[in-house]
């Protein structure tokens, strides 16, 4: 992102991956009123758990979690309704979620696969961090990460940037769903206390405001000190954003932290919506 914003950013296909449980029934809210907003194809996925052996000795079983799938995949219909006119179930067989989140992207060319996100237990934390950052690192799309309590984003977006290319994503992205949602960005840089070259984050927070503005976009920016999770965190909070759009440097093959620490704290910690962008 040097002269102008890439026009790059999609939001025409998205996959809502849900278990059915009380802990994807933010991301159904979010995945069901982005695609009535932006108009978009929403493939609504669900796994039914089918090991090979189990499938071989235990065929009774193996229809009770298809039961079980298509009931998850009506009642995501049901509450749709008729705002949701273009969705389509999909009813995958596996034993690994993240691994059939991830085919099922490739094969619904998914611009955004929007997840749940688990409580704030440690261990839940834990395990939403390995699970997200396995996710983010493996598609290559944006990943959308809801906590149980929130939803579709009304009052604003907070954008954390940092120079790199990452952030130049997470900014296309930002842009996009600001433009087609109506609403206003904060760009936040982070200066961490022991930086050095604290004085040229305003400039690189304003870079990125000024382009946004050229893009019809209605921005400001803010420079916080600290640490960089916490600080977009409350960022957010201070500032009325009831969505967070952070950049990621995934890289595909690893089985372990696929995702930035920075955007996987704030994933892990932020109360809103949490929008990972991928670099193109």
């Amino acid at each position: 992102m040097t002269a102008q914003l890439s026009p790059l950013a999609r939001f025409d296909n998205l996959l809502l991956a849900t278990d059915g449980s009380e802990i994807s029934q933010g991301a159904v809210r979010a995945a069901l009123h982005m695609a009535s907003r932006c108009g978009s194809r929403l493939t609504v996925m669900h796994m039914a758990r089918t090991l090979p052996d189990y499938a071989m000795f235990n065929p009774e079983g193996v229809r009770q979690a298809e039961d079980q799938g298509r009931a998850v995949l009506q009642e995501v219909e049901r509450q749709a309704g008729t705002d949701c006119v273009n969705c389509a179930p999909v009813l995958r067989h596996g034993e690994e979620p993240v691994h059939e989140i991830v085919a099922q992207a490739e094969e619904s060319a998914a611009d955004v696969v929007i997840m749940g996100r688990r409580g704030v237990h440690w261990l839940e934390r834990l395990m939403l961090g390995e699970a997200a950052a396995r996710v983010v690192g493996h598609v290559h799309c944006s990943v959308l990460v809801v906590p149980k309590e929130a939803g579709m984003w009304e009052k604003g977006i907070l954008l954390a940037v940092d120079g790199s290319r990452y952030a130049d994503a997470a900014a296309v992205a930002a842009a996009g769903l600001a433009r087609r949602c109506g609403l206003p960005v904060t760009v936040l840089s982070v200066c961490a206390s022991d930086d050095l070259k604290c004085d040229l984050v305003q400039s690189m927070a304003d870079r990125v405001r000024d382009l946004l503005r050229l893009e019809g976009v209605a921005a400001d920016s803010v420079v916080r000190e600290g640490n960089p999770a916490q600080a977009i965190v409350a960022a957010a909070a201070e500032h009325e954003c009831d969505l967070i759009v952070v950049g990621s440097h995934g890289r595909s093959g690893l089985d372990r932290l696929l995702m930035g620490s920075v955007s996987q704290q704030v994933v892990v910690q932020a109360k809103c919506p949490v929008l990972v962008a991928r670099a193109i």
